[in-house]
């Protein structure tokens, strides 16, 4: 026999691993359909500069990437925020702003599989588009601070927090490229921070400056204690930035969302200019979701200035956190004895599913007996049995697969009867 396996780092999915991730699928869409957000749905395969025009021929080493038949280079897409700012650009620009969306879609990222990493997953995520308020910033972090209580999940969940404009307003100052920048932040998320010190030290030259980002990346001090010491700085942006965060924090303390401030978070995509924040859960050594403030990404993309916030959570690490056990197996099977009232029985067969139960046809060839049997060992609880006499009367025999005892119930009462035993 041939045999195949799903590619390195993708996985099937079938039962109550495959209901689990529907449930909070479902379950994300009305969330933030209630808050006023509208579905978009884009491509999986998209032009491969679509993602390099941010982030530079090195993210080509993960991603899928190829030529199509016309010798166009495209690519599975790694994330869906550049699609979003693609449709809306297209498509949304003269709409009045805020613009509120969200998606439900397949990402792939060629990276190394592993635990809470696979090269294909789910993603489910928010933007808002035209909004620099401190609004949007609370109404999307509080977004998916609720959605991760309706899962029951807020006491034991982390949001972690920063304002990665802390960073930027400092190497703004100094005039440090963008892809400087872009450089430096990446060692800093990956915990290469005394390289990120060195490079630091050939662009600042003021000991109070490589100070207070030394201070920023290593230290633990209070909100206060930091915003002394960036006042002694004296760079008029940076304290703008830290005022806005500091008043941010203190909003969701009063809204009672339990955030931990970390100075040196930094999370990985590089188009981030403000506040950034990601969902951590002690039972997983990952996060589970992430977002952040993305001011700069449609002026990249040959827009006008447009202010953006957005989240996504991985709908694969979610499903991790939460015992689902909402999955219903069949409850009624039901028999059909003579062909000649096949008819009769699926029509049986409607009631029972239009009134919400679970019920299968059997089509399989063995005796009533070893069906009853088979029925019973994968949890059925009741068998609809139909024949001649059943269709004729308008009954049928309604047979308890546990006890095995049976009665004769109408058509018209089968329903009424299954709820109060059900």
């Amino acid at each position: 026999m041939v045999s195949f396996e799903p590619v390195r780092g993708m996985k099937d999915y079938y039962g109550i691993e495959a209901k689990k991730l529907r449930y909070l699928e479902e379950l994300f869409r009305k969330h933030v359909e209630i808050a006023g957000y509208q579905e978009t749905i884009t491509p999986i395969v998209e032009d491969f500069a679509l993602f390099a025009i941010k982030s530079g021929e090195e993210i080509r080493n993960t991603m899928y990437v190829f030529k199509d038949k016309a010798e166009r280079e495209v690519a599975l897409r790694p994330e869906i925020t550049p699609s979003i700012v693609r449709l809306y650009l297209n498509s949304m620009q003269h709409l009045p702003k805020p613009i509120r969306l969200y998606y439900i879609g397949r990402v792939y990222r060629y990276d190394e599989p592993q635990l809470g990493r696979y090269r294909e997953f789910r993603q489910a995520g928010v933007e808002m588009l035209g909004s620099n308020s401190i609004l949007s910033d609370i109404e999307i972090i509080k977004l998916l601070y609720d959605f991760y209580n309706e899962l029951g999940l807020s006491k034991s969940i982390l949001l972690k927090i920063n304002n990665i404009g802390l960073y930027r307003s400092i190497f703004r100052k100094f005039n440090i490229e963008e892809n400087v920048q872009e450089h430096l932040l990446h060692l800093i998320d990956k915990g290469k921070k005394d390289e990120s010190m060195q490079i630091l030290n050939k662009y600042i030259s003021q000991n109070n400056v490589l100070n207070l980002i030394n201070t920023l990346l290593y230290s633990n001090l209070k909100m206060d204690e930091v915003e002394s010491e960036i006042q002694k700085i004296g760079i008029k942006c940076l304290d703008e930035e830290f005022n806005r965060f500091k008043k941010t924090i203190t909003i969701l303390n009063n809204l009672n969302i339990r955030s931990v401030v970390d100075l040196s978070f930094v999370r990985g995509l590089a188009y981030y200019t403000g506040i950034i924040f990601e969902i951590t859960h002690p039972k997983v050594t990952f996060s589970v979701a992430g977002g952040g403030r993305y001011d700069n990404l449609v002026e990249i993309y040959g827009g006008t200035y447009t202010p953006a916030i957005g989240f996504a959570i991985g709908i694969e690490r979610t499903s991790v956190l939460i015992n689902y056990e909402t999955y219903r197996s069949p409850q009624v099977v039901v028999i059909v004895l003579d062909d000649s009232v096949i008819d009769y029985a699926l029509s049986i067969l409607d009631i029972l599913r239009s009134s919400d139960i679970i019920a299968i046809l059997n089509v399989k060839e063995q005796s009533l007996g070893k069906l009853l049997s088979s029925y019973f060992e994968q949890n059925v609880r009741y068998a609809v049995i139909v024949g001649n006499n059943e269709k004729i009367s308008r009954k049928v025999v309604l047979k308890d697969l546990a006890s095995r005892s049976q009665e004769i119930v109408s058509s018209d009462e089968l329903i009424t009867h299954l709820r109060q035993i059900l």
